[in-house]
């Protein structure tokens, strides 16, 4: 520290003319107690204070008087240079209690008060000593201090949590009533220290260093730094279990069959394996601390730490080998510190034989995935679905739109209508057409396994349970869609259960406490009406509304007759195929009759009587009326015989007529046939047929 920083600037230098009058008024203006005086150069001569300001008034005509008659010329100062500590030194300083202070051309620049350097010098003293008190205090060293006297004069913080002592308790009293047995009188007495000692503070042992306190030769006191015990023990536990995880990395590295060097940020060998050092020809604790260039033919490990960039499956020519390797930079606190390499090949020909073993395994997996896609995906799709028929192109329309979403989807139609080709088109024309497609009868399992089924157990749920569990029906839907069919056949209990899974999207197994979360679309169907359930109070009417956010009413078979022939031959083309054999088609009249029947049982009857009549044909190559099974021949038989009735009964009519126009025409042919309405030719034939032959 410079006296620069505490000298007064406000003492302005005045000549050695000047009056005592106007010096004095430069004391009243400045407010200082010495004025520095310059000569015409503006050189210091001399110093003019306060002091000799009040000696002059004792003279005759004092005010008129001038400077340079009463002030110090033989003045000590100080250069503008001078260091504190250099000032202290000087004891001719201590004489005066103003000083010039000049520069180098001895011109004065101000004035240095020795009440103003010794006020500096407390607040300095003070400023240092709060400044090591609070460096102490926040160390996490316990500090305990005495005097010569054995009064504690230091307790920092960290002594107060170690022991549990406070410092406003302990600061001025006797070490001994504090600490017993503490030491520090011993290092008091002896002038020795002494390190690493365990002491019992209360119930806490700590270890201390003890160290007296010299000024010169004089011993001032004692000091105790000490730790806490537990704190070291458990640093050493950490080191060691930093040397158990050293060790550990170092046995795998060196149990590794890749060859791994590493180096520091000079591209220095820090680490190299066993299996590198037997490939390179080495012994690898004779790499260690050598540059990389020196031991790997063609290495860029030094490039990679300059460059700061990973080079992953680079070629490398080492010996008559073109290896395969991996160069990557390490990186602490966002600096390299070095860098990895890795011989992932030993030859390009290792690689080249993993790359064939990788595409078979690829197409392993791509043929079990096609396989598990066939047992858990969607089979159709909407072009699947045969149709002509306006309301089945619109239903087929609905369905494509309904597939994008994620909304639940009720399909209702009587049974053999083509249900669940609707729910598998819907999955497939879906976001979630590659995730599973899980169908699930709900009324062909028994009540008491269909919560089993859906939802899964735990081991251990039930008697004969499967040892592990099972996942139920929506886990493994899980990602994809499940289709729930004759849901109208689901009891109260299990629709409750169900509806907990829409709302939710959680399940829980049987047995289980636990949830899990579950993405999956729920696709119903039945063939009962839903409503009509849920007035009987059979069906929940909470679940109606959750499963009927997109409906779709299928018609039946008998509802679209212009549909058969198209379903007919995709039918047959299916049925040839299955048992191999060719058929051309069906014949006019049973196409006939196929567009005159009921169809109770809708398209799945249509496949099975085909089926059936394509078994029991020998060459032909149409399917004719004989090859029907008896209930579609006989509705052909009982249309035939209505058909005989009602002409019998018409040929009936119109014979009684001809005869009643005869009879009022008074057997008038021509007349009669004119009030029938018929041509004379035409009457006649009739006259014939009916064997009517009076004449006019």
């Amino acid at each position: 520290m410079y006296i620069n920083n505490i000298i007064s600037r406000k003492a302005v230098p005045i000549p050695a003319e000047m009056t005592l009058q106007e010096a004095a008024k430069v004391f009243k203006r400045s407010n200082v107690d010495g004025l520095p005086v310059v000569n015409e150069n503006g050189t210091l001569i001399g110093l003019f204070t306060k002091t000799h300001l009040v000696n002059a008034v004792t003279e005759p005509n004092f005010f008129h008087r001038q400077v340079k008659d009463f002030m110090e010329q033989d003045v000590f100062s100080l250069h503008i240079s001078d260091t504190v500590k250099e000032v202290q030194q000087k004891n001719e300083f201590y004489l005066h209690d103003q000083i010039p202070v000049v520069d180098d051309h001895n011109c004065p620049v101000g004035v240095l008060n020795q009440a103003d350097f010794m006020r500096y010098l407390s607040e300095d003293a003070t400023f240092l000593a709060e400044e090591i008190l609070a460096i102490i205090n926040s160390t996490c060293n316990g500090v305990v201090a005495i005097n010569a006297e054995g009064i504690i004069t230091l307790f920092n913080h960290a002594a107060e949590q170690i022991t549990g002592i406070k410092a406003l308790q302990s600061v001025g009293r006797c070490i001994d009533d504090v600490i017993p047995d503490s030491g520090l009188r011993k290092v008091l007495k002896m002038g020795i220290g002494e390190t690493n000692q365990q002491q019992l503070v209360g119930s806490c042992r700590i270890l201390t260093n003890l160290s007296p306190i010299r000024k010169g030769n004089q011993i001032l006191g004692a000091v105790n730094v000490f730790q806490d015990i537990t704190e070291l023990q458990a640093v050493a536990a950490e080191l060691e279990s930093v040397k158990d995880l050293k060790s550990t990395l170092e046995s795998v590295i060196e149990s590794l069959f890749e060859g791994i060097v590493v180096v520091d940020k000079n591209g220095i060998i820090t680490m190299i394996n066993q299996a590198y050092g037997d490939f390179l020809g080495i012994e690898p604790r004779n790499a260690v601390g050598r540059p990389a260039t020196d031991i790997i033919p063609n290495t860029r490990m030094h490039l990679v730490v300059q460059s700061r960039k990973a080079e992953i499956g680079e070629v490398q020519r080492i010996g008559d080998n073109n290896v395969v390797v991996t160069r990557i930079p390490i990186v602490k606190d966002g600096e390299i510190t070095g860098a990895v390499g890795k011989v992932l090949f030993k030859d390009v020909k290792d690689l080249r034989t993993m790359a064939n073993k990788l595409n078979q395994l690829q197409s392993e997996l791509e043929y079990y995935k096609e396989e598990l896609h066939k047992t858990y995906g969607g089979k159709y799709t909407i072009e699947s679905i045969i149709s002509r028929s306006e309301k089945m192109e619109w239903l087929k329309s609905i369905a494509a739109k309904a597939a994008k979403g994620h909304s639940t989807v009720l399909i209702l139609g009587e049974s053999g209508t083509g249900k669940e080709l609707f729910a598998h088109a819907i999955h497939q024309a879906s976001p979630r057409k590659n995730g599973p497609f899980i169908k699930v009868n709900c009324a062909a399992i028994p009540e008491p396994l269909l919560e089993s089924e859906l939802f899964g157990y735990e081991d251990g749920a039930f008697t004969g349970a499967r040892k592990g569990g099972k996942p139920g029906k929506f886990e493994l839907a899980d990602g994809g869609s499940i289709f729930l069919d004759e849901i109208g056949d689901m009891t109260m209990a299990m629709q409750v259960k169900l509806l907990r899974v829409l709302q939710e999207k959680e399940v829980e197994r049987l047995g289980g406490t636990n949830t899990s979360t579950v993405d999956v679309r729920v696709i119903t169907a039945t063939n009962k009406e839903l409503e009509q359930l849920v007035k009987q109070g059979k069906f929940r009417p909470d679940l109606y509304y959750r499963l009927n956010i997109i409906s779709l009413s299928l018609p039946p078979l008998r509802e679209r007759y212009e549909d058969i022939p198209l379903l007919c031959n995709v039918l047959l083309q299916k049925i040839s195929n299955t048992i191999n054999t060719s058929i051309k088609g069906i014949s006019p009249a049973v196409m006939k009759l196929f567009t005159e029947y009921s169809w109770p049982g809708n398209v799945r009857e249509l496949e099975n009587v085909l089926e059936r009549s394509v078994n029991l044909m020998d060459d032909e190559e149409f399917i004719m009326l004989e090859h029907l099974p008896p209930t579609i021949k006989k509705t052909y038989k009982v249309i035939e015989e209505t058909a005989a009735d009602i002409y019998s009964v018409l040929e009936n009519a119109e014979r009684q007529a001809i005869c009643k126009a005869l009879e009022a025409m008074e057997g008038n042919k021509s007349k009669a046939a004119q009030l029938l309405g018929l041509h004379r030719s035409g009457f006649y034939k009739r006259l014939k047929k009916y064997n009517i032959m009076d004449s006019e």
